[in-house]
């Protein structure tokens, strides 16, 4: 196969070309798929496709959106017990300021032990809660992306955007059906990327021979949830009232502290905290990247698993 980094410097000079693969390379200023042709199409969809065909998935039963009182949660997430074991990643001498502090512990930990990278998912109220906006982004700079979580709701886009002041990214979604990948160029426009069905296994790589440089990304059903920040803070909105579950999950140990709590109008708060005990928890192993190991970067993503039923009943089924 010709050499991925031939084809990402070859893509600066033409519009796009194809490999042995048939795998294109463009400019990420290339125009995207619309998201529907469809006059009525939801203000927050934003993957090419028919919103009929996406809501069929996210809203099986056909109910209009949530439309009652709402409840905010918000709190910060913390980790106690032993610290992070460092990564097997290895990393550039120079140019990637950021790939180390990103990488180079098994999850990160910030100031006063904030847990940096979890998800955290209200769940099990009988409602229908559309996404609020069509794209998730991630930014990347110094050879990291800015999360090593990312969680979204099937019917939003991905979107990389490249905040280096030179150099070029060529994110991808491992997992996800794809033809073409595209530069994250300095200044242009982020790259779109569509999940083509709820999973919890894809993951957002980098065609240009970073092999550390990688996020988890669960695609969901449902939309109440966020991913924590280095200083462990969440904040989820447009909570429908009443008696909620709260899961926080860590995709670097597989592991999940779920709460009951009760959803009031306006502002609720509730901090979580997650520990690891270096001799019984395991960290997890992400699968190689397809394009060091040569396996089939078009395989399907894993089954929508624990994740992806509706917000009544996802947390229940979750491991613990």
């Amino acid at each position: 196969m010709t050499s991925r980094f031939a084809l990402a410097a070859a893509a600066l000079a033409v519009a796009s070309c194809k490999t042995s693969n048939d795998v294109s390379i463009g400019s990420a200023s290339a125009a995207a798929p619309a998201a529907s042709a469809s006059a009525a199409a939801p203000g927050w969809l934003g993957v090419p496709r028919p919103s009929a065909e996406v809501l069929a998935v996210i809203n099986k039963s056909g109910r209009e959106p949530y439309s009652g009182l709402t409840g905010t949660l918000k709190g910060r997430v913390t980790m106690k017990g032993d610290p992070a074991p460092p990564s097997s990643e290895t990393f550039p001498a120079e140019g990637c300021p950021q790939a180390a502090p990103t990488y180079g512990k098994a999850f990160r930990v910030g100031q006063d032990s904030a847990l940096a990278d979890a998800i955290v998912m209200v769940a099990e109220y009988d409602a229908f809660v559309p996404p609020d906006k069509p794209a998730v982004q991630v930014k990347a700079a110094g050879c990291a992306f800015d999360a090593r979580t990312v969680a979204m709701t099937f019917g939003q886009r991905l979107e990389v955007l490249n905040e280096d002041a030179k150099g070029t990214y060529t994110p991808y979604l491992d997992g996800a059906e794809y033809r073409a990948v595209m530069l994250a160029m300095p200044g242009g426009d982020p790259v779109p990327l569509y999940p083509n069905k709820p999973a919890i296994n894809y993951v957002l790589r980098d065609f240009q021979g970073r092999g550390f440089m990688a996020a988890d990304v669960l695609v969901l059903k449902f939309s109440t949830l966020d991913v924590t920040g280095l200083d462990g803070r969440y904040e989820i909105g447009r909570i429908p009232i009443g008696k909620v579950s709260v899961d926080v999950y860590l995709p670097a140990l597989d592991k999940h502290v779920i709460k009951q709590v009760e959803i009031a109008g306006g502002d609720n708060t509730l901090d979580l905290e997650m520990s690891f005990d270096a001799a019984t928890d395991k960290v997890v192993a992400r699968r190689p990247d397809p394009w060091t190991r040569g396996t089939d970067p078009n395989r399907e993503a894993a089954p929508e698993g624990k994740f992806g039923a509706s917000p009544k009943r996802a947390p229940k089924d979750a491991p613990r």
